[in-house]
């Protein structure tokens, strides 16, 4: 509880410092994408490494949303899954960039389609984190998000013959998160068994799920089931 209560204050203070400054820039005759770039914090990644950090490695032109409205500068961007960091860039063409979408609340960014939403989510009853969440589904009740992460693995030798050897590699990891009623997403795993647990195995959502031949291999699954749920 007591960590939760932190991440929050966290949060409020960070939406607080960054009203204060994108409000200066209200009396601007046009904001630009740069006012909402911060200089990057971490360091490029090593290149003995197998993989990559991004699931889509070119800049793609995106859109952002302030407080509900629509910033008109026009820019590209993409998705570091291994730092949770938006990355900005001036052309596609961009290989590197050194400058990183702030990270607020507030600040919505919109890549290629994609909306990404800077929350506060549950990794389990205990730990709680602050990050970037995809929304891929939202209903009066439920909203449905999507977590897209890279993790480091580190190099491994094989000790006997019998063992494989590995270098170090990014990995990719996948988790779906739902938010009830406009409280903290938590995670809920893609499974039949898991599905029907958290709905309190409804007799109505057992027969949809077998009669519509639902396989829970995508968040697609989870949306017809929230769509179903909220109809």
């Amino acid at each position: 509880m007591k960590k939760l209560l932190l991440i929050i204050t966290l949060i409020t203070f960070n939406s607080m410092l960054g009203q204060q400054g994108l409000q200066n820039l209200g009396g601007n005759a046009q904001i630009a994408l740069t006012d909402f770039s911060n200089k990057r914090t971490s360091s490029p990644p090593p290149l003995n490494i197998i993989g990559s950090q991004y699931f889509e490695l070119d800049f793609k032109e995106s859109k952002l949303e302030y407080f509900e409205r629509i910033i008109k500068d026009s820019g590209y961007m993409r998705y570091n899954a291994f730092t949770d960091e938006i990355e900005m860039a001036d052309t596609p063409y961009q290989n590197n960039s050194d400058l990183v979408l702030i990270k607020s609340k507030d600040v919505i960014p919109t890549i290629n389609g994609l909306r990404y939403e800077y929350l506060p989510y549950r990794l389990n009853n205990e730990n709680t984190k602050i990050g970037y969440l995809v929304k891929v589904y939202e209903g009066s009740k439920y909203v449905l998000y999507v977590n897209k992460s890279k993790k480091f693995m580190e190099a491994k030798i094989a000790r006997t013959s019998l063992e494989n050897s590995f270098p170090p590699r990014y990995v990719d990891d996948s988790k779906t998160y739902i938010s009830i009623s406009g409280k903290t997403p938590i995670a809920i795993k893609n499974s039949k068994k898991t599905v029907l647990k958290f709905f309190n195995n409804s007799s109505g959502l057992k027969k949809f799920i077998k009669s519509e031949k639902i396989k829970f291999n995508s968040p697609q699954s989870l949306v017809r089931i929230l769509e179903f749920i909220e109809n």
